[in-house]
């Protein structure tokens, strides 16, 4: 169904589920507002100490078209299915809507689903909440090449790189395509004996001699050596990507390792 608005749901296009869905679906430029003020009895108005964004929410207005009634009920018994997961509970999934098919919201089902039936047609509205109101790039940084979907005016390059074979002190240039900062995982293999890392000015700093995969995780605010926590080795700083082009600068000594940094750009 080349008309629909969504091209597909947890990896699966609204054909195979047997439905269209339509381009009158509700998808708004931002999600509301959560705003933080603080009134004060005898002064007008409010302080405003900013605010963040609240989740996102869609409409998504589908019908199935089958043959009969009975089609039509099985059709609506595996989209319940396919909505929750084997205990019951609506599960969280990738949404990639047509005119975007670079960028994905993470949404789940959310609110009230009835169905208007008569014979083989039914049409509804499914609501879907994205808690994370953002939308990410399909593709991770690292995993960027000519198979990635990427429309066709953007701005990605697919030759831009992000693994990088340390042996010295040095500034690299990276690249964040979204319109968001982004808070990448940086994974390092082979050793040093000290490490810094400056990102968007911030530096994170290792302090002691390593050897292995060491797996830094800088929105989880993380540092993983396997499977073991070694956060107490950092000085537990986190810095972010802007959006743009801008520098990681490394510096230690004993520098041997290839860094990988991992990422989905991000957009409001």
């Amino acid at each position: 169904m080349a008309s629909d608005a969504v091209l597909t749901l947890d990896g699966k296009t609204p054909r195979e589920l047997g439905m269209g869905v339509f381009g009158k679906t509700q998808r708004p430029v931002l999600s509301s507002t959560v705003d933080n003020i603080q009134t004060v009895p005898g002064m007008h108005g409010a302080y405003d100490f900013g605010a963040t964004m609240g989740p996102r929410s869609f409409e998504l207005e589908c019908a199935f078209m089958a043959r009969n009634h009975i089609e039509l009920q099985g059709r609506v018994s595996n989209l319940a299915a396919f909505l929750l997961d084997g205990d019951g509970r609506p599960r969280t999934m990738p949404v990639v809507f047509a005119n975007q098919p670079d960028r994905q919201y993470m949404v789940r089902y959310s609110g009230d689903l009835q169905i208007d039936r008569i014979a083989g047609l039914g049409m509804f509205t499914l609501p879907f909440t994205a808690y994370d109101p953002f939308a990410y790039s399909t593709y991770l940084s690292h995993e960027i090449n000519v198979d990635s979907l990427i429309v066709v005016d953007s701005d990605i390059y697919v030759d831009t790189g992000y693994i990088f074979p340390i042996t010295s002190p040095q500034t690299l240039t990276v690249y964040n395509y979204g319109n968001q900062n982004a808070q990448p995982i940086i994974e390092i293999s082979g050793a040093f004996s000290s490490l810094s890392l400056s990102v968007g000015g911030v530096v994170f700093r290792y302090n002691v001699p390593f050897a292995g995969t060491l797996t830094i995780d800088f929105k989880r605010k993380t540092a993983m050596a396997g499977a073991l926590n070694v956060l107490q080795n950092t000085n537990g700083q986190f810095g972010k990507l802007p959006p743009g082009t801008s520098n990681i600068v490394i510096g230690g000594s004993g520098l041997n390792f290839t860094m990988t940094l991992k990422f989905r750009q991000k957009y409001a």
